[in-house]
Formats: C-alpha cells, structure tokens, sequence
C-alpha cells in the first residue's frame, strides 16, 4: 500500500511542472517593401526576436498555466519604443499575460529610420501545459493556432475608435498613444 501511495505521489509530482513555451513563424503586418522603408536590418530584427523568446521563455518557466494558442504581437516605433500584446484562444490569465508583455518589453528594440513610424509583426505561441495527456497517458502536444492574423482584443477599442481600417500603424497608435 505504501509502495502504491509513494508511486501515485511521484507520479502526481511529474505532471505538476511549469509550462513549456513554443514560438513558431513569424508575422508581418507590413510589407517587405515597407520594412525596407524604414530601413530595417533583417539580422538585427531576428536577434531581436530571439531574445524576446528567451526572455519571455525565462518569465514563465515556473508559471502555472492553462494550454493556449496564439500570437504575441510586438510593435517597435522609430524612437526605440515597444509595446506588445497577447492574442491567444483559450485567453491567458491576467498574471501570465502581465508576466509576457513585461519579458517582452524589457528588450532593446532594434533600429528603425527616424520619422517612418512602426514596425508591427507577431511571433506564434503555444503555452502547453503538463496537463495534457490522453487516456493512456501519452503526451499529447496542443497545436498552434490556426488563425493567418493576429487581432489582439486590445486593439478593438482602437479599431472602433478609428473605425475599420487595414493600415495596421493607424491602429496601433490608436491602441498605443504617444505620451
């Protein structure tokens, strides 16, 4: 009885373990054409990417979270300044949302010519969680999301705001004034 009470306590020990966090394509609001525009430097951009997925990684490598797909949506302005936004079905709770916008935030953006705006784009990510087993207990992966677009649930104020529009820079200072 022991030897089935300590096995059912390791095994319950296993499943409890923080969340595994997934990135995958990314997404460009703008066109190539634009981005050239503004002088983006493609390297730059992608290191700049690759350590807001590890930072975010680090935020919630302890956290307890619910499994979830989506997007996180980043938005860089030509002043150096960031703003991010999450987009995932089933939602994440406020905490681990908070948790994902801050890790983002904390990353130097990369450079964009003075006085063309801003870069939009998203990263897709997938937030598994240790609960997800089927009745054999075998792992069973979640997907990441099926959607082409991003449209943070932010940003419906700003799409009211400024009425429906698809010049993705319009709705991003909308949802995100300058101060």
């Amino acid at each position: 009885m022991k030897l089935l009470l300590a096995s059912l306590l390791l095994t319950c020990a296993a499943l409890v373990q923080a969340a595994e966090v997934r990135f995958g394509q990314l997404y460009f609001f703008q066109s190539e054409q634009a981005l050239q525009a503004k002088q983006i430097k493609p390297d730059e951009m992608a290191r700049y990417s690759n350590k807001v997925q590890a930072w975010v990684w680090k935020a919630l490598k302890k956290a307890q979270v619910e499994t979830s797909s989506g997007y996180l949506v980043m938005a860089v302005r030509d002043d150096g300044k960031t703003a991010a936004w999450l987009d995932m079905d089933p939602a994440v709770s406020d905490y681990v949302e908070q948790e994902v916008i801050d890790a983002a935030k904390k990353i130097q953006a990369f450079s964009i010519a003075r006085g063309t705006g801003t870069v939009v784009f998203a990263i897709k990510m997938t937030l598994e969680s240790p609960k997800w087993y089927d009745l054999n207990f075998n792992r069973v992966a979640p997907q990441q999301t099926i959607r082409n677009k991003p449209t943070p649930k932010a940003w419906d104020q700003a799409i009211k705001k400024i009425g429906n529009t698809d010049n993705i820079e319009d709705i991003v200072n909308a949802a995100w004034p300058k101060e």
